[in-house]
């Protein structure tokens, strides 16, 4: 019992110290930003994940779907990118309403939202090897009114732009409860791919088994974001999912 105690204190203490130890870096390390207003607009919006957190230079995954697009169009493909470390739902709902945010939003031809993982380990009260099934659910209906409101805002300012709406992926294959983890973190999923049906143009793209048969050192630069190993396979889901669905001609 002793031991189970003192694991799970030094796991939560790694999860915060790789936490602090990737903000600082990201303090000073900035994405690019492609700024060609003749280019074909791409807006990505979320937390960290959107940031490229946990990749060196910053590309994350958005910007290696950015380069496969050019690829895949022989154009230039301008990038916007409003991912905010350690957002939740409600947070980023505030930050798209600024002016600016609202006018890159307005001329995209292409949106991606990927949002949800510090709304689920909110939930999990940040202890994720002690979780609380419950506490967990009734949070969810709050997850869900919040993705409604984001989406609802995005709409109305671009009604036309396809909405690349990108689920939560499991992280926490290494944990002792990741059975648990894992059904609940599907539950939540289905809170995001519910959306396809309410609002028009939005197509749902699944990462939730990405990394279930993968040997997690080799694709994450700490507990929760990936490494560019890592992004470039969420990337690569992405242009599929949007090429399965005539998104890319």
């Amino acid at each position: 019992m002793q031991w189970k105690i003192f694991k799970n204190l030094l796991w939560l203490t790694l999860v915060i110290g790789c936490i602090i130890a990737i903000n600082l870096m990201d303090d000073l390390l900035s994405p690019t930003v492609a700024q060609d207003t003749n280019a074909m607009q791409i807006v990505a919006i979320g937390d960290s994940l959107t940031y490229g957190s946990g990749d060196p230079k910053k590309v994350g995954y958005i910007g290696r779907v950015q380069q496969q697009m050019i690829n895949s169009f022989g154009s230039d493909v301008a990038l916007h990118r409003y991912g905010v470390r350690g957002y939740r739902t409600d947070q980023i709902m505030i930050h798209v309403q600024n002016i600016e945010t609202k006018q890159k939003i307005n001329q995209a031809n292409y949106i991606f939202l990927f949002i949800g993982t510090n709304d689920f380990i909110q939930a999990a009260r940040r202890d994720l090897n002690s979780i609380n099934p419950e506490e967990m659910e009734k949070m969810r209906p709050v997850f869900e009114e919040n993705l409604a409101k984001l989406i609802t805002q995005i709409r109305t300012d671009n009604q036309y732009a396809p909405l690349i709406l990108i689920g939560m992926y499991d992280p926490y294959t290494d944990l002792v409860n990741h059975d648990q983890l894992h059904g609940i973190l599907k539950d939540w999923n289905r809170v995001t791919s519910g959306m396809v049906d309410q609002y028009p143009n939005i197509h749902y793209v699944s990462t939730i088994d990405l990394f279930l048969d993968k040997e997690k050192k080799r694709y994450f630069a700490d507990i929760i974001h990936p490494n560019p190993r890592g992004y470039e396979l969420i990337a690569k889901r992405v242009m599929a999912e949007m090429n399965r669905k005539g998104l890319i001609q």
